[in-house]
C-alpha cells in the first residue's frame, strides 16, 4: 500500500490557495463590472448641440431669442431656461450695486403651458423672489403666430424659439424693463443634469 508522504500533501496546500485566491479575484470583478455597467445605464446621455441666444430689438420691446444651430434634437420638455438678470441702479453719481437687484426665474419644460397654474405671475415673483413657471415661450413664430411652444414642442436644428412681447418676456426673465444690464441665460438638459448652454447676453 502506497502512503502519502509529507510532501505531497505540503504541495497540495498551495495550490489551494491560489485557486481561492483566483476564485475570489473573479468574484470581486464580476461585482464591480456589474456595479458599473448599472451607473453606466442609469446614466442619461446629454445632447449635444450648439445654440446662440441674443436680447434683439423687437416691436414694443426687446425680444430674447434662441437659436438652434446645429446638433441633435432637443426636447424642450427635457429642459430649464435659467436667467439671471442684473437690474443695476443708476444715480447720479454712479452706480448703486448695494440697491441694484438680481431677478432670477426658471422655465421648466416639464410644466404644460396650458395649465394656468404654470404661468408666470409677477406679484408671485415679487412675494417669492424666484419662481419656476412654463407660459410656453420662448416660441417659434410663423407668420405673426406662434406655432412650437416650449415645453411641448422639439427643437430642431435651425429653429428660432423667441419672446414676442413684454408679456412673453416677462415670463422668461422675470422683468419687462431690459436696458443695457446683462442677463445670464443657461440652459440645462434635466435628464442628464448637464449644462448645454451658459453665456451672458446684452441689449
Amino acid at each position: 500500500m502506497k502512503q502519502q508522504s509529507y510532501f505531497d500533501s505540503e504541495a497540495v496546500s498551495p495550490v489551494i490557495g491560489v485557486m481561492l485566491m483566483l476564485v475570489v479575484t473573479i468574484i470581486v470583478a464580476a461585482a464591480v463590472s456589474a456595479f458599473a455597467g448599472g451607473f453606466a445605464d442609469d446614466q442619461k446621455e446629454t445632447p449635444i448641440a450648439q445654440i446662440d441666444v441674443q436680447l434683439k430689438a423687437g416691436k414694443d420691446c426687446p425680444r430674447l431669442v434662441f437659436t438652434h444651430l446645429g446638433g441633435d434634437p432637443l426636447k424642450t420638455g427635457d429642459l430649464k431656461i435659467v436667467t439671471y438678470y442684473h437690474d443695476i441702479n443708476r444715480t447720479k453719481t454712479g452706480i448703486d450695486l448695494e440697491n441694484s437687484n438680481v431677478y432670477r426665474h426658471v422655465t421648466d419644460g416639464s410644466l404644460d403651458p396650458s395649465d394656468a397654474l404654470n404661468r408666470f405671475d409677477p406679484v408671485d415673483y415679487q412675494a417669492g423672489g424666484s419662481v419656476t413657471t412654463n407660459d410656453g415661450y420662448p416660441c417659434t413664430v410663423s407668420n405673426g403666430d406662434p406655432v412650437k411652444f416650449w415645453g411641448n414642442s422639439t427643437w430642431l436644428p435651425g429653429d428660432v424659439y423667441t419672446t414676442t412681447d413684454a408679456a412673453s418676456l416677462e415670463s422668461v426673465i422675470a422683468t419687462r424693463d431690459v436696458n443695457d444690464e446683462r442677463v445670464e441665460v443657461e440652459i440645462i438638459h434635466v435628464p442628464s443634469g448637464k449644462v448645454i448652454f451658459s453665456g451672458e447676453v446684452f441689449y
